[in-house]
Order: C-alpha cells, then structure tokens, then sequence
C-alpha cells in the first residue's frame, strides 16, 4: 500500500495543490492526512474541499479543533489566534460538517496516525527521548503497528525505536526494517519554519505491505507559488509571512518590527 501522506495544510491551497500533483505522480494507492488543514493560511474553504474529495484517511489537528471550539487557544501563539479568529467566521457549512466528523487518531493496518502525539494534538514531539517514548507507547497500545505517523511540529522526522533519529533524505527512500517501528513525521504543506530563502512544502510517500516485508518512506520537499499565497493573505488582513514563519531571534524580531509598524499605522 503506498500512502500519499500529508500534514499541517494549514489552508495554504497552492502548496496543497503541489504536494498532491507531486504525490499523484510517484502513484498513491490512499491519503492520509495528519491534522490542521486550517489556521494561518487564506484558503480554509479550499483546502478542506480539495483534500476531502480524496477521501482521505484524515485527523483533526489542534486547529480544527480550536476552531470548533473543542479546545481553547490558550496555548496559541498571537498570531495563531489572530488567524484561527479570522478563520471561525470563514469556514462554510459544510466545511464545519466535514471537520466535525475528523477522529482525533486514526489506525489501520501497521499504522497509527495522530497529531501531535498519541495522547495530545498540541504536545510537540521533538527530540529524541520523546520520540522513543511515543514508540514505547505504540508497542504497548498498538502491538501489531510498525508505524507511528505524527504531524504538529512541521519538521520532518523519522526515528526508529532504541536507534534513535535517522537522517531525513529529500533524494532517496529511507528503508523500514522489518520488526523494527519507526516515528515519521512529514512536515508541513502549508507553513515552512525551516531557513530557507523560499518556503517548500514539504509531505512524503509511505510504502507499507499490507502482508509484511520490505517497507519505506521518502520525503518532499517541492516550490510551489508562495506569492499567490502572500497576497491572499494580505487581501485577508492576515500576516503575509504565516505561510513561511523563519526560526531565529533575528526573524522573531523582524516580525515583531513588522507588528508595531502595522500597529502605529493603524492596519
């Protein structure tokens, strides 16, 4: 079974829209999808109804489930909360129906799927000890499962059990060795957090045989029309850089500048 896997859209519909068109063409047998298709981006609407006619195997994220009202955003940074509020007044009926009915994990045959972990969509699964300690929780949870497949943290991760973390190639597959479990995160389609001149959207493909044997992941990471995006956003009222938020206390700084001069001239 070759799995077209996606994460964390947040309704960004041209990077969307290149995750798919790359996926499609390496041959998916289903999707699957681990969480937060809204918040941040422009295009709640559009991502939602593109991703749904797929008929996905598809989670809620911590995004859809703050604006369903299911959790609360305390723990959300200002500009999340800015476009999560903008976002509840954007989602359409039928947008809403199809969020209501997304699990928050979701299992099938050697594969467990949730957002953040196995137990909380908003806990980040980062560093190594953590990961080994989810897969602690696979093996106890679900015996039978080989593959852990997380979103949240929109970085790309695979770390394989008392191993510890392996490599993330953007070239070539990495093998899953049989009786082996492994944690794989894609990354995220719609908000690049990574140091990079241009955002890329970033998703993977996930081979697994339904019968056992050799298995594999590779990962993407693909240009797609930031610009389209950027003046969406702008048009929105929402920050133009939500869809390419660079790490570092220089760009942490740079956006904070960007704040107060958006605030003094009164946007």
């Amino acid at each position: 079974m070759r799995y077209g896997v996606v994460s964390d859209i947040h309704a960004n519909l041209p990077a969307l829209r290149a995750a798919l068109s790359r996926l499609r063409a390496e041959g998916v047998d289903r999707w699957l999808c681990a969480g937060d298709l809204v918040g941040y981006g422009p295009q709640p609407n559009e991502c939602v109804a593109e991703l749904a006619a797929l008929d996905p195997v598809c989670i809620a994220g911590n995004h859809e489930l703050i604006a369903l009202g299911e959790l609360s955003g305390q723990r959300c940074s200002r500009r999340a909360k800015q476009s999560l509020d903008w976002t509840r007044n954007e989602l359409a009926e039928d947008t809403r129906r199809y969020l209501t009915t997304l699990p928050r994990t979701a299992t099938l045959p050697g594969l467990v799927m949730a957002h953040g972990s196995l137990a909380d969509a908003e806990e980040y699964i980062r560093g190594p000890e953590q990961a080994t300690a989810q897969l602690d929780r696979l093996a106890e949870a679900h015996p039978d499962a080989r593959v852990l497949l997380l979103g949240h943290t929109h970085r790309a991760m695979l770390h394989r059990h008392v191993a510890g973390p392996l490599p993330v190639s953007h070239t070539e597959p990495a093998e899953l060795v049989e009786g082996q479990r492994y944690l794989v995160n894609p990354g995220s389609v719609g908000q690049s957090r990574q140091r990079e001149p241009h955002p890329l959207a970033r998703f993977a493909l996930l081979e697994l045989p339904e019968r056992g044997g050799p298995a594999q992941v590779r990962f993407f990471a693909e240009r797609y029309d930031h610009r389209a995006v950027r003046r969406e956003l702008r048009a929105e009222g929402l920050p133009a850089d939500s869809m390419h938020v660079r790490p570092g206390p220089v760009a942490t700084a740079i956006r904070r500048a960007r704040r107060v001069g958006g605030l003094l001239l009164g946007r």
